[in-house]
């Protein structure tokens, strides 16, 4: 006989569903996992003006502190976009915002009428600067980083480690 229990959730900009074999641990490992979602979300979110990412990005191109989650992010951005050769680039911020995903996916009007902006080039990743025994970071000026690629992906490593 199948106990599963699964837990749904609207968060960054996604769905997150959280299924658990032992339904008498689904109320802690919810909890776990809105956690964390609350958590990423202000160190990450590229539509919150609070977030340390939006900080980062405000730096104006200086080595900047940060906190050892986005460090850590930042360190999985990198190794990502290593991996794809740039396919995936946590520096595309400002030209997905360019291209009208400059809020939440329930903010956008469906139906805009207009053109798509002119192809400009990203900084790319290979111009972020990561210190990790500093744990400081310097991104090119006017950079907007996304970590949307990255992020959620290793959010959801983390919890199921934690969970499991």
């Amino acid at each position: 006989m199948d106990r599963s229990a699964a837990y749904r959730v609207r968060a960054l900009g996604t769905g997150a569903e959280l299924v658990v074999a032992d339904p008498d641990v689904l109320e802690a490992a919810a909890s776990f996992l809105r956690a964390e979602l609350d958590r990423i979300d202000r160190v990450a979110s590229r539509f919150r003006a609070d977030s340390e990412v939006a900080h980062l990005d405000s730096a104006a191109g200086r080595p900047t502190a940060v906190s050892a989650d986005l460090l850590e992010l930042l360190v999985v951005a990198v190794r990502m976009a290593r991996a794809t050769d740039g396919a995936v680039d946590p520096t595309v911020g400002a030209a997905m915002c360019r291209l009208g995903y400059d809020r939440d996916f329930p903010q956008i009007a469906d139906g805009v009428v207009g053109q798509l902006p002119p192809v400009t080039p990203v900084p790319g990743w290979r111009r972020i600067t990561i210190d990790p025994s500093a744990r400081t970071v310097r991104i090119p000026v006017g950079t907007q980083i996304d970590l949307g690629a990255t992020a959620k992906a290793w959010l959801a490593d983390r919890v199921a480690e934690q969970v499991f």
